[in-house]
């Protein structure tokens, strides 16, 4: 039976197949067809009564040295393409020097008791893009009113840095800098960065409370999920937009989602200009 097959596919290696679904694979599938094809050439030749044509032999190498070279120079290209910049999005979300593809945050709040006010972590995921040629590290400013945050770095090719805390005249709580040494790295450079930060006790309000996703940079795609206690699941949620220094404006038409018996909060929003903190209120 396989044989027969084999037969069939040989006399036209394009009859019997479904060419458009191998090419739906990708480079992948148009690397298989070209080898068929190749090996199909290689076939016929060998039919031919007398020895093989040198001429045509060479033709075939030929043929299958260039459609190697091709396939590769696609791949590559892919691929450098993937890690270069879109410069039509950063234009568009005004990034200057870093561009954030991906920003999520995972909120747990289920070690929280209303004695300790706590603990409280919070896993910040970073997907970064240099757009530019600046020196300047990426930079993330953190602050609370408890009496600190530790912070456990989790993923990483550079180590970030965890400076703090300090405390800034007229601004409330410590503050710290959450910072990635990237500044020497070359436009398009790409990092993925995760790190947990725990509040011990800077949720202090066991019936209405917030915490602010900092934006510092323009970010294609942020997504959050708050995980409540089993004692306290979530009675209502709102989220606000803080551009820059400016005042809260509610986001109405992209709102929280609970689930899990109010237990879970999820929210995802797109294109985010940096600069920017994303509040959530809730009561629980």
């Amino acid at each position: 039976m396989f044989g027969e097959v084999l037969g069939r596919v040989m006399v036209n290696p394009f009859t019997s197949l479904n060419v458009p679904e191998i090419l739906r694979v990708g480079i992948a599938g148009l690397c298989f067809l070209l080898s068929l094809l190749s090996f199909w050439l290689i076939q016929r030749e060998q039919q031919q009564e007398g020895d093989p044509r040198k001429g045509i032999l060479q033709a075939i190498y030929t043929f299958m040295i260039v459609n190697l070279v091709t396939a590769a120079l696609v791949a590559a290209s892919g691929y450098l393409g993937a890690r270069l910049p879109n410069k039509s999005v950063a234009d568009e979300l005004g990034a200057t020097t870093y561009l954030t593809d991906t920003l999520s945050y995972f909120v747990d709040l289920t070690k929280w008791t209303e004695q300790a006010l706590g603990p409280v972590e919070i896993t910040r995921s970073d997907s970064i893009r240099k757009v530019s040629d600046t020196h300047d590290n990426y930079e993330v400013p953190y602050y609370t009113t408890g009496t600190g945050i530790d912070a456990k770095f989790l993923t990483h090719t550079t180590e970030p840095d965890f400076d703090g805390p300090s405390e800034q005249h007229g601004a409330e709580g410590k503050h710290y800098l959450y910072k990635i040494a990237i500044g020497g790295q070359p436009l398009g450079y790409t990092e993925y960065v995760s790190t947990m930060f725990t509040f011990p006790n800077g949720f202090k309000d066991p019936n209405s409370e917030w915490w602010q996703a900092s934006v510092a940079y323009p970010s294609r795609t942020v997504s959050v999920v708050i995980r409540f206690p089993a004692s306290k699941p979530c009675k209502k949620i709102r989220v606000f937009k803080i551009p820059g220094i400016g005042d809260q404006k509610p986001i109405k038409e992209n709102e929280p989602v609970l689930s899990n018996e109010k237990m879970i909060a999820t929210w995802v929003g797109l294109n985010f200009e940096g600069k920017s903190r994303i509040e959530f209120d809730w009561d629980w």
